[in-house]
């Protein structure tokens, strides 16, 4: 009797302490802000978002963006819900910590992490917070309502349409309008929506089962315009598409600035971000919503049509000079030829061309890496404007009197800063986002850090490449001249050196390395990054650093693992270390996996976006090894999300 009555308390227990959980993501497609004055509030799954202005100078609609909201210095976030909330987890958009830009009136910030329990916590922002998601439990005895990405709303071309469950749940939709129960369709990948249509969907866990979650919608066609200076005529909030191709001058991030005949537009959504490179040909049937940005036009999300570039073309910039640069339209792809640096501030900079009192303004919106400010460049860039001056973003600096090098050696005896051209062939030998390690014909090693068009494979030769070198947090790199590194000719792939943990010094800084037969363990604090990578011989900081690389919770530490990778250099203060950066951890006796490679082949490729993409759209899985990139037992538009962010290089 006694343990009966244990187990129905258990059940008991178990039933008043069910807690859905609310997934946020901050972007302008799933949350709609309205405007109350200088506050915006946004209404989603039943939690409300308030966000004051308050005593910030600084108003809250410039950190409406497309994938995330930035929460400013002084400002108020109050966060509400219909019943108790206990934990709020903030996932950041870079390197940010929540605990010192949260204050809240009630409950405590630990890290990323608001715990306790409230229906309403008012946090005061301490310092600008860039969110980009928020994971929030309720405890409310109940499964979280499904909800959808993107938004209902109006569409022009098929949409694909993901439907999120709370986490361990299994979702049931229908299309047809009538209520779904745990007998309908169980949802497993994106649906694709070409005609209007009404979306419906429940989540179950362990019998209990949500409330309905409902979309609609509306597919339309979209109205037409024949090139870019229709389009930018159009009233702004307008939908159009336009009728004819585009010409990619530049693509960097949630920034493409397209040209065609007729004149220049800004294409901004991180739903392109790494789809294009400069001179794709984008097809024509492509189309957004018409909005304007600093005097210049912009197309912003939602997006439709958008294809993938069957052709390339050369792309010329258009020749300017310090006296006509006023005349540039917004958007154009310029060059500025024979300039210096006159002067930089921050990001604001100055070019002026034979010591010329008059200059061209310059901002340094892509974070380049300033070259020799005593050298003369053919400085290529976009014209935008701020505040009614017409200003350019500098995207390459090409030295007008280019020294050349043999080899990494002979680079870094040149002054940092100071460009080269190598006149000897480089080998690739591992790519991951914004960081290339290359070899010379010498064997010696070298990171190269900046964002490339092209994306390498181990083995592959590079001819003519360019750059200058710098020291950043102790480690030497290479910044690169981007349009020197042009595609690349196969060779032979690089296999790293075996060597005892003993064995390794700061002489082997960059160099590709394997360790075998370790163990790993986690290092408290280190926030999932850092750990203990021993062998017989000697331990030594292993730090996760790549993009994809990573260790679950489910990760076997009483296994044994040989792991390749490449030898970093850490200083920060009075700290100072050497750090192993593992692209591949091994199973002693267990398969590799690595992350993004779809295909098996070993690589990260944009053919395993592809693969992807096929599986998505037409339902074929030729090809595919391993689909399930992010870990979360479906195969989504997220994992091909993950794959780009391994490639781009964002964390």
């Amino acid at each position: 009797m006694k343990k009966v009555l244990s187990l129905v308390m258990m059940a008991l227990l178990s039933v008043g302490a069910w807690a859905s959980e609310i997934v946020l993501n901050m972007n302008n497609v799933d949350l709609t802000w309205t405007a109350n004055g200088d506050d915006y509030q946004t209404t989603s799954q039943g939690i409300t978002i308030y966000y004051a202005k308050a005593s910030s100078s600084t108003a809250p609609s410039q950190g409406l963006t497309a994938n995330h909201i930035r929460f400013y210095k002084n400002t108020t976030v109050k966060i509400s819900a219909g019943s108790s909330i206990t934990k709020i987890v903030f996932t950041p958009d870079g390197s940010y910590t929540a605990d010192a830009c949260f204050g809240p009136n009630v409950g405590a910030m630990s890290g990323q992490e608001w715990t306790g329990s409230a229906s309403e916590i008012l946090f005061t922002m301490n310092a600008q917070y860039r969110c980009k998601k928020m994971v929030i439990t309720l405890d409310d005895g109940s499964i979280a309502t499904p909800y959808f990405n993107p938004a209902e709303g109006t569409y022009y071309g098929p949409t694909d349409v993901s439907i999120h469950g709370q986490e361990g749940s299994t979702v049931y939709y229908t299309l047809d309008g009538t209520d779904p129960t745990t007998s309908s369709a169980v949802y497993s990948a994106p649906i694709t929506i070409s005609q209007t249509t009404t979306v419906k969907a429940i989540a179950e866990k362990d019998g209990n089962t949500s409330a309905i979650a409902t979309a609609t919608y509306t597919i339309e066609t979209a109205p037409t315009v024949a090139n870019i200076a229709a389009f930018a005529a159009l009233t702004d909030n307008s939908n159009a598409a336009i009728s004819n191709p585009v010409v990619v001058t530049y693509a960097n991030g949630m920034n493409t600035y397209v040209k065609d005949a007729t004149g220049f537009l800004c294409i901004y959504g991180s739903d392109l971000s790494g789809k294009y490179s400069q001179g794709d040909v984008i097809p024509a049937g492509f189309g957004g919503v018409k909005t304007t940005y600093n005097n210049g036009p912009e197309m912003k999300f939602p997006f439709f049509g958008f294809q993938d570039a069957t052709e390339t073309q050369a792309v010329e910039a258009d020749e300017v000079t310090v006296a006509n640069f006023g005349q540039s339209a917004m958007w154009q792809y310029v060059v500025l030829k024979g300039a210096t640096i006159a002067y930089h501030s921050g990001k604001y900079l100055g070019f002026r061309v034979d010591n010329s009192t008059d200059s061209v303004a310059g901002y340094n919106q892509f974070n380049l890496t300033l070259p020799d400010l005593d050298a003369t460049y053919d400085i290529y860039g976009i014209v935008t404007s701020y505040q009614g001056n017409i200003q350019m973003y500098p995207i390459e600096f090409v030295d007008t009197n280019p020294t050349t090098v043999a080899s990494i050696a002979e680079l870094l005896a040149l002054e940092t800063g100071k460009n080269a051209t190598f006149t000897t062939p480089v080998t690739a030998v591992y790519h991951s986002g914004k960081q290339l390690y290359i070899k010379d014909t010498n064997d010696d090693f070298m990171l190269v850090y900046g964002s490339l068009s092209n994306t390498y494979n181990n083995g592959d030769v590079l001819n003519d490449i360019a750059g200058n070198w710098t020291v950043h947090n102790g480690l030497t790199e290479m910044i690169p001249v981007a349009s020197t590194f042009g595609e690349a000719t196969p060779g032979t792939p690089v296999l790293p050196e075996l060597i005892p943990i003993e064995e390794i010094d700061q002489s082997m800084i960059h160099h590709y390395l394997r360790i075998e037969n370790c163990s790993i363990d986690s290092i408290a604090g280190s926030n999932g990054r850092n750990f203990t990578l021993t062998d017989e011989t000697g331990d030594m900081i292993m730090r996760l650093n790549f993009s994809g690389v990573t260790i679950g919770d489910d990760f076997d530490y009483d296994a044994t693992y040989n792991v390749e990778g490449f030898l970093a250099y850490y200083k920060s203060g009075e700290t100072e270390q050497l750090q192993f950066y593992p692209n591949l951890i091994e199973k002693v006796g267990g398969t590799v996996v690595v992350p993004g490679d779809v295909d098996g082949d070993g690589f990260v490729t944009a053919g395993d976006v592809t693969i992807l993409y096929n599986y998505l759209l037409n339902g074929t899985n030729e090809g595919m090894v391993n689909g399930d990139q992010d870990g979360d037992g479906v195969i989504t538009a997220g994992d091909v999300t993950f794959i780009y962010n391994l490639l781009l290089g964002n964390k």
